[in-house]
């Protein structure tokens, strides 16, 4: 993957447990203290990997309960940002928080204009193309004006048949290795992926979905525990041929359909 100089997080709400978005309730509430500890110890591998200084983190906005997860409102690739039009009203809002760190750090904005909707989550850029998602959150104008966006890539639009995202059940391991989910929505994604791809590449499958998602930032690798996903614990194990391992427990943003890649945005 290519390097990535600097990292945008933000904080955690707290109308988070309460209010925050989610296709079924959990099993159990929301501790939000838990998520704070595990949200800084994110937080805190990315310092080490990029530097202290090179991690941009935004302050939580209680009026946006989903605010913590980035990764939807703007996608940054090259020189260019993209503020999103997230699928869901309630977090539109959230791209207005981004401007300032986004021209800090240098880059070209552009905003995503109506009828599009488009949620981060369901992007996935190999290096060499996008993947995207259509789901309940991200239409085909949303893709159409990522290809406006970055038109040096390829765009290829991949059919969501359960679950919230793309990235629910599948991420990069690096620039031609792809962590994929079991599940039946999973496999036909991956078949998709397989036939419109321009480029080749392998596929790692973890049994639980979840485990496929994890954050591959310059030569790490940051994925879920083997104890929280013991189905899985094989394929994490197989990570450590692709990168430098480190494993972080985000099971209560979980709780509201959040993963690994979901809180931070990672800029070249």
């Amino acid at each position: 993957m290519s390097k990535y100089r600097a990292v945008i997080v933000r904080g955690i709400s707290a109308s988070l447990p309460a209010e925050a978005l989610r296709m079924a309730e959990p099993g159990s509430a929301l501790d939000l203290e838990q998520a704070q500890r595990q949200h800084d110890a994110y937080v805190h591998v990315l310092k080490d990997i990029v530097g202290a200084d090179n991690v941009h983190e935004l302050p939580a906005d209680d009026s946006c309960p989903d605010c913590v997860f980035v990764e939807d409102p703007v996608i940054v690739c090259g020189a260019t940002a993209l503020l999103t039009r997230p699928g869901h009203p309630s977090r539109r809002a959230e791209g207005k928080g981004f401007l300032t760190v986004l021209e800090k750090l240098g880059l070209q904005v552009v905003q995503m204009e109506e009828p599009a909707c488009l949620d981060g989550g369901d992007v996935l850029f190999t290096g060499s193309e996008f993947f995207i998602g259509i789901s309940e959150r991200t239409n085909q104008a949303g893709i159409d004006q990522v290809g406006r966006a970055f038109p040096t890539y390829p765009v290829h639009g991949v059919a969501v048949e359960a679950g919230l995202h793309l990235k629910s059940m599948m991420s990069m391991v690096n620039n031609d290795v792809i962590a994929i989910g079991a599940s039946t929505a999973a496999r036909s994604a991956r078949q998709k992926v397989t036939d419109c791809a321009r480029s080749k590449y392998d596929f790692l499958e973890f049994p639980n979905d979840l485990a496929a998602n994890m954050v591959h930032l310059n030569g790490h690798i940051l994925h879920v525990p083997f104890d929280e996903f013991p189905e899985s614990a094989d394929a994490l194990r197989e990570l450590s041929k692709y990168g430098s391992t480190v494993a972080l427990s985000n099971s209560e943003l979980n709780k509201v359909d959040g993963a690994l890649t979901c809180c931070s945005v990672l800029v070249q």
